[in-house]
């Protein structure tokens, strides 16, 4: 028996027997972390699945950093032929057509991988996840009475949601406060942690969110904003709080309907369509040119950080970046108000009603396709991606070329990959940041998140065979 098996053992084990009898909502949350990163560390000890391989290469240590490789295909008995192909993708300007197999050949062993995972995963049902200790709802209430009229104002029923890692959210409601709505939602910076430039301010997004919802579109309604930390150590925005639920709290699971994903193209295209001179004043562009050059220069950024970073290479990244070399010139310089992480567990729905928009944050001026990119994935895994842009276009969106929206799915990924590398596993591995969930950002989601891009990357290259 081998060491990885014993640890997916302890992982199974911890998943059905201990997680049923933890009554604690935060204690729950760190032990579902903590089985997340033990299922790396496992699948990291596997040898590779009996697949046959299309490459050369000898036996290595993958793990050639210390930490879990993002490229859970990455095994000691394939990673040093999965670092040489990698390495010949990485100067090329181009995807060569004889290299299609070996993307294949990783990819099915990143199903292998991730399915191992899943099934620890979804061994038990998953709960909510709660944690009411982080934000104090006293002196919330302190702060709150402080308003004329709102001197007896009582806070109950207050609840944090749990899973930001660069904001804390809590629900609430409140009596005896004249102007303030029953039911709020509060959302809090992350104390003593400095925003990252990429993130608005909770000012910033009070004034996005106030000129979005006058303008029809389904956002929560600001009710006051407070950047002096001495209240509750960190700035703070409330809004109203919405009717629905997140339709998948999940971030790997698709969307349980086709209508709720179609009512996402519609508000993504009202959001697009907003002008950006007055709608979009005060946000930060997302690139300073938007010319070819511009958005080459973007990409050799976005390549670099991931092969600063990476503790292993991978052929699907490499094969990324070589087609976005390629393809790099089909992009323009159209300019619209960009969400930045508009899928499904950052939006609330009745039923199939679409009922809010969330999370604001990553809000910039950039290209409608890095929306519309960065959904492709969770779209296409619900519905024909050709419904979705008819329904957005119908809405008002305007006519975005499939070769771009290739362009994007495939950026998007790299992004986010170089995002979770710098934001969570390297603030982990630096000493910066102890907490499990940041350690199962670096262990866990870039591994599932490989995984994904893989997806994309097959999709792209099988329709344009």
């Amino acid at each position: 028996m081998t060491n990885a098996q014993y640890i997916w053992s302890v992982a199974k084990g911890l998943r059905m027997q201990v997680r049923p009898s933890v009554e604690s909502s935060s204690a729950r949350d760190a032990l579902d972390n903590g089985i997340r990163i033990l299922t790396a560390v496992a699948n990291a000890l596997e040898p590779a699945p009996s697949t046959t391989s299309p490459l050369a290469g000898g036996q290595v240590d993958a793990d050639r950093l210390g930490g879990p490789a993002e490229n859970a295909a990455a095994y000691r008995t394939t990673g040093q032929a999965i670092a040489d192909t990698a390495g010949k993708l990485a100067v090329a300007e181009a995807v060569p057509s004889d290299f299609a197999q070996a993307i294949r050949w990783e990819k099915d062993l990143l199903d292998s991988a991730i399915g191992r995972m899943d099934a620890v995963e979804r061994a038990a049902a998953a709960e909510d996840r709660v944690d009411d200790n982080a934000i104090d709802p006293a002196r919330l209430q302190a702060y709150l009475r402080r308003r004329p009229g709102c001197e007896a104002v009582e806070v109950s029923a207050f609840r944090l949601i749990v899973g930001g890692r660069s904001r804390q959210t809590a629900l609430f409601s409140v009596s005896g406060g004249s102007d303030l709505p029953e039911h709020m939602v509060i959302q809090r910076g992350i104390p003593g942690q400095a925003a990252s430039d990429v993130f608005l301010s909770e000012i910033a997004q009070y004034d996005l969110l106030s000129r979005l919802h006058t303008a029809g579109m389904r956002v929560p309604r600001p009710v006051l904003v407070e950047n002096d930390v001495q209240w509750l150590d960190a700035a703070f925005l409330l809004v109203e709080r919405v009717g629905g639920a997140p339709v998948q709290p999940d971030y790997w699971l698709p969307a349980p309907s086709e209508a709720v994903v179609l009512g996402l193209a519609r508000e993504m295209a009202l959001l697009h369509a907003q002008p950006v001179d007055q709608v979009g004043a005060g946000l930060r562009q997302a690139r300073e040119r938007y010319d070819t050059e511009g958005w080459r220069a973007e990409l050799e950024q976005l390549a670099g950080m991931w092969n600063d970073s990476a503790h292993w290479p991978s052929i699907t990244m490499s094969a990324v970046i070589a087609w976005l070399r390629q393809h790099v010139a089909c992009l323009d310089d159209r300019r619209s108000i960009v969400h930045n992480d508009m899928v499904f567990h950052n939006i609330l729905s009745e039923g199939d009603e679409i009922t809010a928009v969330l999370d604001w944050e990553q809000t910039a001026i950039g290209h409608p396709g890095e929306d519309l990119g960065y959904c492709y994935p969770v779209v296409i895994a619900v519905t024909d991606w050709s419904k979705f842009m008819d329904a957005y276009r119908a809405a008002g969106g305007a006519d975005v070329p499939q070769a771009q929206i290739d362009y994007f799915a495939l950026r998007a990924g790299l992004r986010l990959m170089n995002l979770v590398l710098k934001g969570g596993r390297d603030s982990f591995e630096n000493g910066l940041s102890d907490d499990i969930l940041v350690a199962s950002a670096g262990a866990h989601f870039t591994q599932r998140l490989l995984h994904r891009i893989a997806l994309v990357l097959n999709s792209i290259l099988e329709r344009n065979a």
